[in-house]
This record gives C-alpha cells, structure tokens and sequence, in this order.
C-alpha cells in the first residue's frame, strides 16, 4: 500500500494560498560550460521559474538586496518543525493550492534532461528553534496518478549543522540522473518504505512531483517553537549538453501587459557566500 505524504508540505498544503502580488520580480539566467549546461534563479531581472517557498500562510516577498548578491526571495513569520523551501508542480495534490504550483525545470524529466546537480543559497535571517542534529536535505517526490500518494521518495542528506549557520551558505547536492546504480548518499524508497532498485532510480526521475531543500534530517523529530525567517536565492540546476531548456515563467505584478521575461542566455559566475 502507497504511503500518503505525511511531511511538511501536506500540512502546508493545505492551509490558505498566499495571496496574489506577494512575490515581486525575479530573475534568471541560463549558459553552457563545456559539457554541462547551467540554469540559475537569481531573482535579479523579472522571473520567478521555480515559485520556490516555504509556507502558504505568509507572503513570499521579493527583497531587491540583501542576496548573494542582489535580490532573493524570502518569507518569514512562520512556525515549522523542518522549514523547507518547495518547488512544486501540479500533480502534486490538485485541486490544493494549486496557484502555487508550476511546471519548471526544478520538477519534471530530469532524465531525460540528464540532471546532473543541484546548488542552492540558503540564509537564515532567524532561527526559530535549532537542534544539534539539523542538516541540509534534498527530497526528490514522485506521486502516483490521484497525486496523494507517494510512489518514490529519494533524499541526501548534507553533513551535520550543530549550531545555525550564519549568512548567506551554499549548498550543493549530487543526482546524477543517468546513473545506471542509485548514487552515493541517496536514500530512495518506495512509498511503502520499501528500498527502491538501481533500475528504478532512473525511471524516478522521468518525472519528479515535489523537489524540497530542508533544515532537517529524515526521521528526526524537531520542536516547532518560535518562527523563521528564511533566505533563498540562485537556485542552480546542472544538466548535460543539449538544447538549452525553456522554462515556464511567471509574469511579476510589475511586469508590462502582455510582456513575458525570458533567460538571458549568459554566463552567470556563481557568487561566493558571504
């Protein structure tokens, strides 16, 4: 029997959409090194590809500084046992929230698109409650057919962060998305709990439902005391050479009628953390 979502997001969910106009604009920007092409959100020039977030009962607010660098989107103001930044697409629970839901790069085919990585900045601007056995994790969720149900469920886990980190950290995780043999790190089951084989791993990621970056360790339980406010921007995904990806774009409530950004197909040297 498929297990249903029990995680942060079903509760999340489920709660009010936030509402239109809280995010402002946003930007990306796309390039192509050697064998492996780059798409990053930097919230910098009018995109908002990902509609990344981490609670629906608070504003997302784009701030226009005071990123690694320059803009990036945050939301605070929320209690949660494992604050976790979203990229959720449609079907995931339809019919929920769905006005912040998108299909974007960060859900989909990473298989076909070859996946390679994927690196985040994450900046706590205020710790609710903290635990020595916190950490950074990946979740990669694909959904059965009704959208409640869980079929895969695949998480890396980054090194232990025994005290909150300060500013603005990069974190970066592995996928491999061609990998004939589950990569090193992951944790990939069946929604029962079961193990999940080396010859699922690449049909998991022909279509990924749900990708969460989250300050918490799977199975740990946290305290839910106090609220957060949290930080992301320049949200990379790495894939092989190929026809450089369009992903869907949101227009942002300042944007001109009818007017739709696009990616700037150059370079984009990825910021240190401050």
């Amino acid at each position: 029997m498929k297990k249903s979502v029990t995680t942060f997001f079903l509760i999340a969910l489920s709660a009010a959409v936030l509402g239109a106009g809280n995010h402002g604009g946003s930007g990306s920007t796309a390039s192509v090194s050697g064998g492996t092409n780059t798409f990053i959100e930097t919230y910098d020039d009018g995109t908002d590809v990902g509609l990344w977030h981490c609670s629906v009962n608070v504003p997302r607010i784009l701030e226009t500084n005071g990123g690694n660098p320059g803009a990036y989107i945050q939301q605070g103001g929320f209690s949660s046992h494992v604050p976790t930044w979203a990229s959720i697409s449609p079907r995931f629970q339809p019919g929920v929230n769905d006005t912040y839901k998108i299909d974007s790069i960060y859900t989909g085919d990473w298989t076909t698109l070859g996946v390679t990585s994927i690196i985040v900045d994450l900046n706590i601007i205020q710790v609710a409650t903290w635990a020595t056995d916190r950490a950074v994790t990946l979740e990669l969720l694909q959904m059965d057919d009704t959208g409640f149900n869980v079929n895969y469920d695949a998480t890396y886990t980054l090194p232990d962060l025994p005290e909150p980190p300060v500013g603005w950290q990069t974190y970066s995780f592995p996928v491999d998305a061609n990998s004939p043999t589950i990569p090193d790190g992951w944790v990939f089951t069946h929604g029962d709990g079961s193990p999940g084989t080396d010859a699922e791993w690449s049909q998991f990621l022909h279509r990924i439902d749900l990708t969460s970056i989250g300050f918490y360790k799977p199975g740990f339980a946290y305290p839910g005391l106090g609220t957060w406010i949290l930080g992301i921007d320049n949200i990379e995904i790495d894939f092989q050479a190929g026809p450089t990806p369009t992903p869907s774009l949101t227009p942002t409530p300042t944007s001109t009628p009818g007017a739709t950004p696009r990616p700037r197909p150059t370079p984009h040297p990825r910021p240190m953390p401050h």
